[in-house]
């Protein structure tokens, strides 16, 4: 098929038949890329933040079963001064909890609506 927008309507009519060929209808195709770009941005993210969070669980998992392990803390590759394993896993924890802030907010930024903003001037006709 020709591009992006002529496959896309034929995923569609082959998915639930040939009202998928309407889909134009008083729609620009561009606001069409940015919806579909959109929603599977929001997939990708919702999927990472899952996938973030089963990590930072199992850290914090991980943290409570060894409580009272020491380790060498380590600063330029040298051992430093003694820490708790613990301590280290939840620093962890919280690196990955600022990854978690910022694709949050790129969901939240990214749950909009694109359609009806065409190139130029939208679909709705003009009325005084």
């Amino acid at each position: 098929l020709e591009d992006i927008h002529m496959n896309i309507e034929a995923r569609l009519i082959e998915k639930v038949g040939e009202v998928g060929g309407k889909l134009h209808t008083a729609r620009s195709r561009n606001d069409q890329v940015a919806l579909d770009l959109r929603l599977f941005a929001k997939e990708a993210i919702s999927e990472t933040l899952v996938k973030l969070r089963q990590f930072q669980q199992a850290l914090i998992t991980l943290a409570e079963a060894n409580k009272g392990v020491v380790m060498p803390g380590y600063t330029h590759l040298q051992s430093a001064q003694p820490i708790l394993l613990a301590h280290h896993l939840l620093a962890y924890f919280e690196m990955l909890q600022r990854d978690v802030d910022r694709f949050s907010d790129c969901l939240r930024r990214t749950d909009v609506m694109p359609l009806a903003n065409v190139i130029i001037s939208g679909s709705v006709p003009y009325c005084s």
